[in-house]
């Protein structure tokens, strides 16, 4: 049973009554009396409820995780509330989740309603430029902001100013575009095109320019270099027959493909240009796929368009890592359709909700300044813990004896630490291959860590 506030504070003024009692059967006749011992401000729960809010949005490439998002944040709330009894004596609000219907929606309203509301804590899941947009309205309420799914560096350019209130949980593109540029520096020349070179064709976004420009500056340093270039209107490729050509005027030793389930299609053209006479391929390209073309091409309409085998040189990443079979039943416990979409970005949605909580356990308080502030200390302690009640326990056990503890909570994503600007410096990720079918596979975990 969880320890309420109330039985805390009365368990520790017994507690010092006690130790009193005893200073005073101790002292010997005429003993010099002592002098009090200074004063400190107890340490206790505040009597405040979280509240968190929340933002997604159903359009662009975040649509295809908005449901797994919003799904296992509701469902850290269940665990937090109905199996471990809230925080600080009360459940924990998750206020209404706001989704966006389209680009350049001003949030600014929203904002100030769920601040209004209560909420200190925000969990996002937007494009960069919404957030850039935001963040003036965020920092003015104060809120602490957990995004889940952002990558692109725009997001901190010194002309964003989030006053050290949003933290980023998934690799950013610095971090990606050193493991894609790593790969083309390392590619055998005598599998593709010559080592260094990277294609780029990507959906015409900052996240995709970002990426883009994060590349230039790892390869150009190193010898390597962009050989194509194409960026195109989210989810349309246009003529594909044209671009595959543009690709193959020079084949590179890594083709990135920042898109989504366009991609399918994109390469097994690619893959058909490159046969011969004997339907044999003349070259083979490794490619790179983004989280929203990492799916199972098998299960959808477009399979009967693919060619077998077009994409057996590619390879495919989600953030996070394995799914673990409790996670993946408690996914499929509300939608069997998660075994067609896939689990992207709800260990990160579920880890949050949890981080929030625990970084107002860490702080004692639910100001949005104290939970960014704890947040990044609660995966680093000394204590290592993976769910929210055994985590909790070791704080509140110490906090009974008038100590801190610190953990290092290792949720459903894995490991996870956050670096200088409080985005992801060290994480794991999944990657997939996909079969002579076209079917998905793999799903194992790796570990990233920034440079430097």
């Amino acid at each position: 049973m969880a320890i309420t506030r109330r039985a805390l504070v009365r368990g520790l003024g017994v507690g010092i009554l006690g130790a009193g009692a005893l200073t005073g059967c101790g002292r010997g006749r005429g003993s010099r009396p002592t002098e009090p011992p200074p004063t400190a401000q107890a340490l206790e729960e505040p009597d405040t409820p979280l509240m968190i809010g929340q933002i997604g949005a159903a359009y662009g490439r975040m649509a295809a995780f908005e449901e797994a998002i919003s799904v296992s944040i509701e469902e850290a709330r269940i665990d937090v509330n109905a199996r471990w009894d809230g925080l600080f004596g009360h459940e924990v609000t998750l206020l209404d989740r706001h989704v966006m219907q389209e680009p350049g929606e001003d949030l600014t309203g929203v904002i100030e309603e769920l601040a209004g509301a209560g909420a200190t804590c925000l969990i996002t899941s937007i494009d960069e430029e919404s957030l850039i947009a935001a963040m003036p309205t965020i920092v003015e309420a104060g809120l602490a902001v957990i995004d889940v799914f952002t990558s692109g560096m725009s997001v901190r350019t010194p002309e964003v100013q989030t006053a050290n209130l949003l933290m980023r949980l998934a690799p950013d593109d610095r971090i990606l575009a050193a493991q894609y540029g790593q790969i083309a520096l390392g590619t055998d020349s005598a599998e593709g095109g010559t080592p260094g070179t990277v294609a780029f064709l990507s959906e015409d976004t900052a996240q995709g320019r970002s990426l883009l420009q994060e590349l230039e500056l790892f390869l150009n340093p190193r010898s390597g270099r962009i050989v194509s270039e194409q960026f195109y209107p989210v989810g349309d490729l246009g003529d594909i027959g044209a671009r595959v050509k543009s690709v193959l005027q020079e084949p590179p030793a890594l083709l990135v493909l920042n898109g989504g389930q366009e991609s399918a299609p994109f390469l097994s053209a690619l893959y058909d240009a490159t046969l011969d006479e004997d339907d044999r391929p003349t070259i083979t390209i490794p490619a790179r796929l983004s989280p929203a073309a990492t799916v199972d091409y098998s299960q959808l309409p477009v399979a009967e368009e693919l060619l077998p085998d077009c994409l057996s040189s590619a390879t495919g990443y989600q953030p996070g890592g394995e799914i673990t079979a409790g996670h993946g039943a408690m996914m499929l416990n509300r939608s069997s359709g998660f075994l067609r979409s896939g689990f992207a970005y709800s260990q990160q949605g579920y880890d949050a909700f949890t981080m929030a909580c625990l970084a107002a356990q860490h702080a004692l308080s639910v100001t949005g300044t104290a939970l960014a502030a704890a947040v990044p200390a609660i995966l680093t302690g000394s204590e290592a813990c993976t769910d929210y009640e055994t985590c909790r326990r070791v704080m509140r056990t110490a906090l009974e004896a008038q100590d801190r503890a610190t953990v290092a909570y290792e949720g459903r994503a894995g490991k996870l630490e956050l670096g200088p600007l409080s985005d992801a410096r060290i994480g794991e990720l999944r990657e997939y291959t996909w079969s002579a079918a076209n079917m998905l596979e793999g799903g194992s975990a790796t570990s990233f860590e920034a440079a430097g």
